[in-house]
This record gives C-alpha cells, sequence and structure tokens, in this order.
C-alpha cells in the first residue's frame, strides 16, 4: 500500500473518529498515532531542528496554548512523511498496521 502522507493521516484520522482540524491536543495525537503519554512528551520534549534543518524522524514540534500542549495538522503529515517506514507495534486499532 503505497499512499501519501496526507492521505495516511486522513485514513487514521477517520479510524480515530476525528475530524481533520488545524491542530489536535496531546490525547488526540496519542490516538492518532496510538503512542502513550509519555512517548508523546518526550517526542516533543526532543524536537529541536539541526543546523542544516533536519530534524529527527521521531519527535513532533508542537506549541502551548493555555495549559494545553497542540500538534499542527501539517506538522502530523510531515511526522509521517519523515517516519515512512516505521512499523507501528501497538496500534490502537488493527486497521491502523494497513496504513504504516
Amino acid at each position: 500500500m503505497n499512499i501519501d502522507a496526507e492521505a495516511k493521516l486522513k485514513q487514521l484520522l477517520s479510524v480515530a473518529g476525528l475530524p481533520v482540524r488545524p491542530s489536535y491536543r496531546r490525547q488526540e495525537v496519542c490516538l492518532i498515532l496510538g503512542i502513550d503519554k509519555r512517548t508523546f512528551w518526550r517526542m516533543t520534549a526532543h524536537h529541536e531542528p539541526t543546523a542544516d534543518g533536519q530534524r529527527h524522524p521521531a519527535t513532533l514540534d508542537s506549541y502551548m496554548t493555555i495549559g494545553h500542549r497542540r500538534v499542527r495538522y501539517h506538522e502530523l503529515v510531515d511526522y509521517l512523511r519523515r517516519n515512512r517506514s516505521w512499523q507501528r507495534q501497538n496500534a490502537v486499532d488493527p486497521r491502523q498496521l494497513g496504513f504504516f
């Protein structure tokens, strides 16, 4: 199955029962990606672009609102693009496995 990252994200959103929005809260990102809260914090805390603009594939750029950390839709698309070969080991829903 060879689909682009944005189509993959839209399918993951559909499986999670979430609409396409400009950004998502921590709980929603965890549901979309099938990760736990601790992994989310690790991914956002270690997001540091290098001098040449490259980013570690397993990190997420995020921003803070009033007490909530959010991840933009386009950052999730970029994350999926950077992690094309990433294999999901703990999918929330078995249908998610086919997207990777």
